[in-house]
């Protein structure tokens, strides 16, 4: 673990340059008045959350000025970090010259530099041997199968792990395959393999798929009748989506409007199902993965209802009856994890300031230019490029 603090801020901005590259002397003499003011509060037992909260002019400021664990160079300015890693825990800064603004530091914990105990990562460590456990007893069983398919064949390889072959008709790089969905290591394998070669192994999101190629059909430009029932499939699916997402809509619409899922999927045939507690990258049956679109769910409160989840082949609207803390145990496994995202997140927020800050004061000064028509048009281009997709 590195050397770390945990930190507070008030911040006080200074006013920028203007057109001509002078700064307001007025302006920056008021906020530095403003900063010595916070800080002769301080000294006279003021609660650092609460004034963080009235006058400091950051986003940490709603949280009571909390910038969390930052490690030593992680602040943009070096006269701040420097400042921050030379007071002692529960110590508070004087009134530090950020150039962009002016900021008041007060050090909440500090952690020196160490290794972390065996105690400390185990819950860390065990999920990722067993992984390698897991991808190790996987690789060993594809390629015991692979080689007995390539001796006795891959239907008699198949039987003896009571297994199925399932075999496809033509296929094209971009179809989605029995078992497998889209598939593009898969697809990529496949299509790189030699006519009749022996059987193969690749690596798919799911394990391990081994294959067989049996023929290889040249490209051509196939007649209407040989592919009419494939754009009638296509056709039919995409209409049925259409519908999905409209049916899915008036389910959530009704459902907030009257409050009551329930009673809005009975009025509309669909089927209500209720979830045991599952965590955020846990899975539902009918939704899948809560990582996904249906991540919404950790943001509703109790009685809320959600906008339409699209969730595949199936439309989804949910509404949360009960949210559970984790448990001391839970949160102490990924105490670390979520402390190590809550710093990534609160340094992309300070560098962000810094930067637009930065960015806003090199404009006035006129040491950079943005040619704003340009802007638009990339932004434009990009635009469409993203609705072409």
């Amino acid at each position: 673990m590195p050397e770390q603090v945990n930190v507070r801020q008030i911040l006080i901005k200074t006013p920028l340059p203007g057109p001509d590259g002078k700064v307001d002397q007025k302006g920056v003499d008021e906020a530095h008045k403003k900063a010595d003011e916070v800080l002769k509060q301080l000294k006279a037992g003021g609660k650092f959350e609460d004034l963080a909260k009235k006058y400091s002019e950051d986003p940490s400021s709603k949280d009571g000025g909390s910038v969390g664990w930052i490690k030593r160079g992680g602040f943009p300015v070096p006269e701040v970090d420097k400042a921050a890693f030379s007071l002692a825990k529960g110590g508070t800064s004087d009134v530090i010259n950020a150039g962009y603004a002016f900021v008041i530091l007060r050090i909440e914990d500090k952690q020196d530099a160490h290794l972390k105990t065996l105690a400390e990562v185990k819950d860390q460590i065990v999920p990722i041997l067993k992984q390698q456990k897991a991808q190790q007893a996987a690789d060993s069983s594809a390629s015991a199968l692979v080689s007995q398919a390539r001796t006795g064949g891959l239907d008699k390889a198949a039987a003896a792990k009571g297994m199925q072959v399932v075999a496809t008709d033509f296929i094209s790089r971009t179809d989605s395959l029995p078992g497998l969905g889209s598939a593009p290591q898969f697809t990529e394998a496949v299509f790189n393999a030699a006519e009749k070669s022996p059987p193969d192994q690749v690596q798919v999101p799911q394990g391990y798929a081994i294959f067989e190629l049996e023929a290889i059909k040249p490209p051509a430009t196939p007649t209407f009748e040989e592919i009419r029932s494939r754009v009638e499939t296509e056709f039919k699916n995409e209409r049925a989506g259409t519908l999905l997402t409209q049916k899915t809509q008036e389910l959530s619409d009704r459902a907030k409007a009257d409050h009551d899922l329930k009673k809005a999927a009975k009025e509309l045939g669909a089927t209500m199902k209720t979830s045991d507690f599952v965590l955020p990258d846990g899975q539902v049956p009918d939704i899948g993965s809560m990582s996904g679109a249906a991540s919404v769910a950790f943001t509703l409160k109790p009685g809320d209802i959600s906008g339409p989840v699209d969730s595949g082949n199936t439309g989804v609207v949910l509404t949360i009856l009960e949210k559970q803390a984790p448990t001391d145990a839970e949160f102490t496994a990924k105490k670390d994890q979520i402390r190590d995202t809550l710093v990534q997140s609160k340094q992309s927020e300070l560098f962000g300031l810094f930067m637009a800050n930065l960015r806003e004061t090199m404009e006035k000064s006129g040491k950079i230019k943005i040619n704003e028509q340009e802007m638009k048009a990339l932004t434009k281009q990009q635009g469409q490029g993203e609705e072409g997709e």
